[in-house]
């Protein structure tokens, strides 16, 4: 099983170039070959695009739970009733907020913050949007 993160981009890759994985990605390969070796870390525009092509970014970053986002729903202790097409949209709006802010985060804090503005929104029963997640993300700066 692996453990790191570059390890595990590296199996969503599987036989595929790094040149081809990185353009349908939309990064340099030199930058995908610094994710894959652990010289660098993901940042939000890169986990964005790997969960568009279906990925967990929450697996990338800690190897728990489902590596692919269909399979959240089926995975065990996964909670019931998750929208993944809301799970979706927030990861995609909180990582375009960061990159616009210029803001970086490590993984791990970047998934706890999903987390959190998921539970926002799907306990509201509403959809995510800039002002909000910007607002959000501003409180968690002052904890």
């Amino acid at each position: 099983m692996t453990t790191e993160i570059g390890g595990r981009i590296a199996q969503i890759r599987g036989s595929r170039s790094q040149a081809a994985f990185a353009k349908d990605l939309g990064v340099h390969k030199n930058t995908l070959g610094g994710y894959e070796r652990g010289e660098r870390k993901p940042d939000a525009e890169f986990l964005s695009a790997l969960m568009r092509a279906g990925y967990s970014a929450n697996w990338v970053i800690t190897g728990e739970g489902p590596m692919l986002l269909k399979d959240l729903q089926a995975a065990p202790g996964a909670t019931s009733g998750m929208d993944l097409d809301l799970l979706e949209r927030v990861g995609r709006t909180t990582f375009e907020e960061l990159q616009a802010r210029r803001l970086h985060l490590e993984p791990a804090a970047q998934a706890r913050l999903v987390r959190v503005l998921y539970r926002h929104f799907a306990t509201r029963q509403e959809q995510p949007d800039q002002e909000t997640v910007s607002n959000i993300i501003d409180l968690a700066a002052y904890r």
